[in-house]
């Protein structure tokens, strides 16, 4: 088992946050959430999380927007950018990868698969709890 990382949740489904996060800090994680993308790009700079979940739909900057300058800035361009959506269509999934998505959760939402995708992302370079 990988220690446990920082992890920020950007979503504008509160409950799926919320959900989401229960999930993730049971194993042992350490989750922020927040429901906009201004937050999101004020909360990965001074968190500086591991992982980032995001929704595209937040308010005020899209998650789209969010992602394109994350990739935009050397330091985090390398950020793991997890998508959150139920758009499951080939096209806006390709426009996610092309956005630099480094994958997408589709609902359903079940924990072990939100728990498998995290892992694929832990490097287990963070420090342990």
């Amino acid at each position: 088992m990988h220690g446990a990382i920082d992890i920020l949740i950007a979503g504008s489904n509160a409950p799926q946050s919320t959900a989401i996060e229960l999930i993730l800090t049971h194993e042992g994680h350490r989750v922020t959430c927040v429901s906009s993308g201004a937050q999101a790009l004020a909360h990965i700079k001074s968190l500086q999380p591991n992982l980032v979940l995001l929704d595209p739909e937040l308010a005020e900057i899209s998650g789209l927007e969010v992602c394109q300058r994350l990739r935009a800035d050397a330091a985090t361009a390398e950020l793991p950018v997890v998508m959150i959506t139920p758009d499951t269509r080939t096209v806006f999934q390709r426009k996610l990868a092309a956005l630099g998505a480094s994958a997408v959760l589709s609902p359903p939402l079940a924990p072990q698969n939100i728990i498998d995708l995290v892992a694929q992302f832990n490097t287990g370079e963070s420090d342990e709890v």
